[in-house]
């Protein structure tokens, strides 16, 4: 039998491993992998049961419980298969050791012991709590290839002085292997095991990060393994947060089949009522001070906890007091972050100790980033420690496993339990001060195998602080004041003044480098002359943010400032370019050429040299001055000539022959314009603006951008008879296409796609395609396709013909082979790793694949096994063979072809291969004699591979032309983070109206036309159109002021009864929709001896600035026939609150004048007044800040609580029901005579009956029912209302029915600052 070390602590220790099997199996991320013996696709992240390992104080004595318990998981073939997957190590090659450690080694605890119920007492002066006190809480989060017996050194440790530690076994694939007994055997997740997230590759990045339009919301990142990590630790937090509960609730009440739900993990009896707690005593602490603790990847895990509230599901905060993290891996966390949530008035962040292994904090970008996540606690209450000489696994207990370890990993370990025991008293800062330590300081003490420095900590003592423990010192980008002061005097002893020294000492990473130079060098001793201290110091800086200039590069960069070769910053700063991709042995004559040492030219040439450049760029004059001295700079041959000559050079050529300098003549005044004729008086104000406007401005697509587009034809062929074969076929037409993928649904940036494409189309007299870009069967769903024919449709277009790109997959596929046959493209096995180093991994210039060069017969044979279904996805891709030598990564191979094990929607299973948008995109606009191919400028890059691909097969090229996007401040359009925004709660759906996808708008009550109207203003450019949300309201506004009807409405009714006339006094009044607009037409209300009014327009007390009803005070009210005064009012004897007015109305005698005006709706019951609204829904905006993506730790940050508020029992005028059928019955007349319109176009439709068809009713809904609340707001109804009158005929009077339910949602406010209205 072996035994890991025994515990040297005050209480023996027990094991239980428990299980809690969860209810409803919850699955999180994307990813699916394959079982570990193949077979069907499941879900990576598959939540069924949370396991953890309880280490606690435990009753031995009359137990009679047998030592030991089993450190590797069982069973020990799981065991081995997960740790050869981890380790990448043969099975074979270590089973023997852990069949050794399998059977025979143990950890020194009591399996399934009782829990100790009382702790001993003590003296006062030991520090230890007296018996009543609980046993504190600790839970630990292992890192990747660990377990929950992993760190048992580290956690029986911490058990054996009187805490109770959970040991979380993670069941996400981070550790070697776990069992659950619902899913099975599950083993550590490599790269390769991730499936079914696909996207287009353009190096490291995904499509829709390089091109973030409307045809892409996928993520390539999302294939990679940090992206993976990051869903994993989702999981993680998930598992943590339901062992924290069903932990807690055990020590409520200890019996087993209560509520917690646990199970232990062998089926073996243990005492459950020795962890429950007594009426006065609690067995352990959950309700505070829990300590969260977790190593490497179980420390992102932590800072995770910290930085984000509990899932919504699973239950309330842990009660964490303080974090101790070992090593935290922050890589899988996006950055910037993770930074914990605002806290309320009072709340503070746990305590914080974060303990580093030498390696760890030498990792010189991962440990700036740590000191920027730690910054965000309080100086007093964070703490940076390194251990010298500690490894990473020196937190586990790898390092103290019998027969390997070593006396120092014990030393370490009991170092490690030391201060993580004085952390957890609250004694770090003395046992830190008793403690030889020093500030962090780096040297190098010699090369590793591959030539670079090996960098080590100074020092001998165990303890090391960072130089991160000042407060003034968190930046990763500044240095330790106290670093700075010691780095002054060194640089100054290379020959820097005191003030660029300083200067030098600030940034922290190049100090360090020009800190390892002067000491690698023996630079105090070289005796350097300023200027080379200064070229030096350059060198440190440009040194330090490069990543592949290797030491012996180094050296001959350092060497070439010694001996005088570069002597200027510009010169150093060539150098460091050159030496990043050339090797030693260095070719000295290049690199003299190319950072122009040893470079001269006499006066003669020099100006020899400019008047050439003058004579061959055909210079016009002096307006030409100053490019003509920067062109000559950039010339290759005078780059290291000296500026100030070039620029008297220059000059002197100009004065030779164009004559001296003219002095710049003053401005002329301009002559002052006429005035334009005025328009006859009858001419409306509208009228006005809009004879104004359209005699001024040029149409949207006449200007700018879509007005210098190319003409039908004039986009350049290989051949003239594809320009004429397009003409015959387009008749000389604008065709355009919207291309959208139908993976989600339309943002308010896809309207100004549309807008553009169908809109240029129009007005040219031409025809638009929707064309649904469906090669990416996986991500495709029937709902999106008919919600962007709807909306498109909404909008106010219609499609010529709506397409699919699967329409040409026969074609496309047939094309494939010509590309192959003509060697244009391969058949490549590469893996994705392998592809994107082969492409620079975003660095470095691409390789050619090794299966670039195989015969064309074998990419037949080999692109035919791929259509046949011999390949599964990844094993093989068809690549373009493109231009390697190109600067633009668009010409580094792009693939044409992937295997995909998806059926589509369309083709069903007839492919195993589908196309890449790189490849089908252009070729489709070929296809379909595309004259004006309009995108944003996020394809400007791709314009190249698309006009490449085109000619490499001689079909016609269309023009790809690229324009700005549309981005709403304020707003999230990502589909992914929108999906968050639904899942979670934060939203009821895509279609929530505080949301900017094209159907929340239209939920909302935003008229198409407004929105057309929003993106003709902004106009069309190249530049990206960022627009604050106060813009397009005010656009919504302007557009809804003329064409909404006005209704009386009270938001907050006050009941109000006229006194002085009977109690059937009826007048019905005639009032029109619209003071302005009298096609709206008009309608008849009543006005009665019970009316009501707003409570804000009623007041107790008067003053001067008050012009509303008080008590004895006089209003008019609109419409009505005579003004009224208030007599009295009554009052809620519990509230004090007005609940009734009583007023006179003022129909005898001269009316007193009033100075207001105010609302009213009358109560009728025989006409159905007033109408009373269930609901009226107040949005305001989602997110606080006008950048949501700039929150930490993530958008969901930002998000205000307070974005919707509900009123409950708001009154409208009965007109409101004629209003609203008219309303329906308009919009349904219109949208079928659309229809009726578009069906007559010649050649219009689709190629397949299959196509969704959107009906006229479909675009016709509640929305179209808007008003303006009169000095309220804009409203819709929305479709949550049930409105029996809307289903009747239109001979059938409306009114209130049965079962109805009204619901208002606030389209916009009546201004940006709302005032009195909503």
């Amino acid at each position: 039998m072996l035994f890991l070390p025994e515990l040297r602590g005050r209480f023996p220790v027990g094991a239980t491993t428990f299980k809690l099997p969860v209810s409803t199996t919850k699955v999180l991320g994307t990813v699916k992998i394959h079982g570990h013996e193949g077979g069907t696709l499941k879900p990576a992240l598959q939540l069924d049961e949370v396991v953890f390992t309880a280490y606690y104080p435990a009753d031995v004595k009359d137990n009679n419980i047998k030592k030991g318990m089993n450190w590797l998981l069982r069973p020990l073939q799981a065991s081995l298969h997960g740790y050869a997957r981890f380790s990448g190590i043969s099975p074979w090659l270590i089973w023997p050791i852990l069949y050794l450690y399998g059977t025979l080694l143990k950890i020194p605890v009591y399996p399934n012991a009782p829990l100790l119920r009382q702790r001993p007492t003590a003296s006062v002066s030991d520090g230890h709590a007296t018996p009543e006190t609980p046993w504190p809480l600790v839970i630990f989060s292992h890192g990747l290839g660990g377990s929950r017996t992993a760190y048992s050194q580290l956690c029986t440790r911490l058990a054996s002085s009187g805490r109770v530690v959970l040991a979380i076994q993670h069941c996400d694939g981070s550790g070697h292997a776990f069992i659950s007994s619902a899913t099975g055997l599950g083993l550590y997740v490599q790269e390769r095991d991730l499936m079914y997230v696909f996207s287009f590759s353009f190096l490291l990045l995904s499509r829709d990060e390089i091109f973030p339009s409307w045809t892409s919301d996928a993520k390539d990142d999302e294939r990679t393994m940090i992206n993976f990590r990051q869903q994993q630790l989702a999981f993680r937090r998930h598992e943590i947060y339901l062992a924290f509960r069903s932990f807690k609730q055990l020590v409520q009440d200890g019996d087993r089949g209560s509520s917690h739900g646990l199970q232990t993990i062998d089926k073996k009896p243990i005492d459950w009522s020795s962890w429950s707690s007594d009426d006065d005593r609690k067995a352990v602490e959950c309700e505070k001070n829990v300590l969260l603790s977790g190593h490497s990847f179980g420390g992102a895990t932590v800072f995770t906890i910290l930085a984000t509230d509990p899932p919504a599901d699973v239950c309330a905060p842990i009660p964490v007091h303080k974090a101790l993290i070992f090593d935290p891996w922050l890589e899988p966390i996006p950055s910037p972050g993770p930074c914990p949530p605002p806290r309320g008035p009072g709340d503070t962040l746990p305590q914080l100790l974060v303990i580093n292994s030498e390696k760890f904090s030498l990792w010189k970008d991962h440990f700036a980033r740590l000191i920027g996540v730690v910054q965000a606690w309080e100086p007093e209450k964070r703490r940076v420690l390194t251990i010298l000489r500690s490894q990473h696994t020196s937190f586990s207990d790898f390092p103290l496993l019998p027969l390997f370890a070593r006396r120092a990993a014990r030393v370490v370990m009991d170092r490690i339990v030391e201060l993580s025991e004085a952390f957890i008293d609250g004694d770090v800062d003395t046992f830190v001060d008793e403690t030889a330590t020093t500030k962090m300081e780096i040297r190098i003490v010699g090369k590793k195998p591959d030539g670079s420095p090996q960098r080590q900590l100074v020092g001998e003592d165990l303890y090391r602080t960072s130089s991160t423990i000042g407060p003034s010192s968190m930046a990763p980008s500044k240095s330790d004041p106290a670093a700075s002061d010691t780095y002054t005097p060194l640089f100054k002893s290379i020959g820097l003044s005191q003030a660029k020294a300083a200067e030098a000492a600030k940034n922290a990473k190049s100090a360090n480098v020009l800190h390892n130079l002067i000491v690698s060098y023996d630079l105090t001793e070289a005796h350097l002359d300023e200027k080379q201290a200064t070229l030096v110091t350059a060198l440190a800086g440009q040194l330090a943010k490069a990543e592949s200039v290797e030491p012996s590069e180094q050296d001959f960069a350092i060497k070439a400032i010694l001996q005088g070769n570069l002597k200027s910053v510009d010169q150093v700063n060539a150098a460091v370019k050159y030496l990043e991709t050339h090797r030693v042995p260095i070719d000295e004559s290049e690199f003299d050429a190319e950072c122009g040492v040893g470079f001269s030219i006499t006066s003669e040439e020099l100006y020899s040299s400019v008047t050439s450049y003058i004579r061959e760029n055909a210079v016009a004059g002096w307006p030409n001055l100053g490019s003509v001295i920067s062109g000559v700079k950039a010339s290759p041959s005078l780059r290291w000539a000296n500026p100030l000559e070039v620029k008297n050079a220059v000059e002197k050529a100009f004065t030779e022959t164009f004559g001296a300098k003219e002095a710049a003549k003053p401005k002329a005044k301009e002559p002052k314009k006429e005035k334009a004729p005025q328009l006859k008086a009858s001419a409306s104000a509208s009228e006005t603006d809009a004879a104004s406007s359209s005699s001024n401005r040029k149409p949207v697509f006449e200007e700018g951008f879509l007005g210098a587009l190319h003409k039908p034809g004039e986009n350049p062929q290989t051949s003239p008879e594809l320009r004429e074969q397009h003409l015959r076929a387009t008749g000389g037409q604008v065709w355009t296409r919207f291309p959208p993928e139908p993976n989600g649904y339309l943002h308010i940036g896809h309207s100004k796609a549309i807008f553009v494409n169908f809109g240029y189309a129009a007005h040219h007299g031409g025809k638009c395609y929707l064309r649904f870009d469906d090669t990416n069967p996986e991500k495709e769903e029937a709902r999106y396709f008919e919600s962007i024919i709807e909306v498109v449709r909404w909008l106010g277009f219609e499609p010529w013909k709506i397409t699919y790109s699967s329409d040409y997959f026969d074609q496309l596929y047939d094309l494939a082979i010509e590309l192959i046959k003509r060697d244009k493209a391969y058949v490549c096995h590469c893996t994705q790793e392998q592809i994107k180093a082969d492409r620079g991994e975003k660095v470095s210039a691409p390789k050619a694949c090794v299966h670039r060069t195989r015969p064309i017969q074998e990419s037949l044979d080999e692109f035919k096994k791929m259509n046949d279904g011999y390949y599964r996805p990844k094993e093989a891709n068809l690549r373009m063979k493109m231009d390697l030598t190109d600067g633009n990564p668009q010409m580094w191979d792009l693939t044409a072809y992937r295997v995909l094990d998806a059926s589509h929607h369309r083709t069903m299973d007839k492919w195993k291969i589908y196309p890449t948008y790189d490849y089908t995109h252009c070729l489709v606009d070929s296809f379909e004699n595309i004259s004006h191919s309009l995108c944003t400028t996020e394809f400007i890059a791709s314009r190249q591979s698309y006009e490449w691909l085109c000619d490499a097969l001689d079909v016609y090229k269309p023009r790809q032309s690229e324009f700005g996007r549309l981005n709403l401040q304020g707003t999230i359009n990502s589909k992914r983070k929108i999906l968050q925004l639904v899942d979670e709660g934060y939203v009821s759906g895509w279609d929530d109206p505080r949301l900017y996808t094209l159907i929340a708008l239209r939920r909302r009550g935003v008229p198409p036309g407004a929105i057309l109207s929003f993106v003709s203003t902004l106009g069309v450019s190249t530049a990206a159109s960022n627009i604050q949300i106060a813009r397009f309201e005010q656009t919504v506004r302007q557009y809804l002021e003329g064409s909404a009807p006005r209704l009386f409405m009270v938001i907050r009714p006050l009941k109000l009864t006229i006194e002085n006339v009977p109690d059937d006094y009826l007048v019905m009044v005639d009032k029109p929709f619209h003071p302005k607009n009298p096609q709206l037409g008009s309608s008849q209300i009543p006005f009665t001896r019970t009316i009501y009014i707003d409570a804000d327009d009623f007041r107790l007390e008067d003053s001067k600035d008050y012009f509303r009803l008080a008590p004895g005070k006089s209003v008019g009210l609109f419409q009505a026939p005579y003004p009224i005064t208030c007599t009295s009012y009554k009052t809620d004897s519990a509230t004090g609150e007005v609940t009734e007015v009583f007023c006179r109305l003022e129909d005898s005698g001269p009316p007193p004048k009033t100075k207001a005006y105010i609302q009213w709706v009358a109560e009728h019951a025989p006409s159905g007044s007033p109408v009373r609204i269930d609901e009226t829904r107040i949005f305001h905006p989602l997110f606080r800040s006008d950048n949501p993506l700039a929150a930490v730790p993530d958008f969901k940050a930002d998000i205000n609580s307070n974005s919707m508020e509900v009123i409950k029992g708001a009154m409208v005028e009965v007109s409101f029901w004629p209003l609203a059928k008219r309303s329906i019955a308009d919009a349904l007349e219109e949208a079928r005579a659309r229809s009726v319109k578009a069906q007559a176009v010649p050649g219009a439709g689709s190629h397949d009956a299959d196509v969704p068809q959107v009906t006229p009713e479909q675009l016709v809904g509640k929305e179209c029912v808007r008003f303006q609340g009169l000095r309220v707001a804009y409203l819709a109804v929305d479709t949550d209302s049930r409105l029996g009158a809307l289903e009747e005929p239109s001979d059938v009077t409306p009114g209130l029915r049965q079962g109805d339910y009204l619901v208002l949602n606030r389209i916009a406010s009546l201004k940006e600052d709302a005032g009195k209205g909503m």
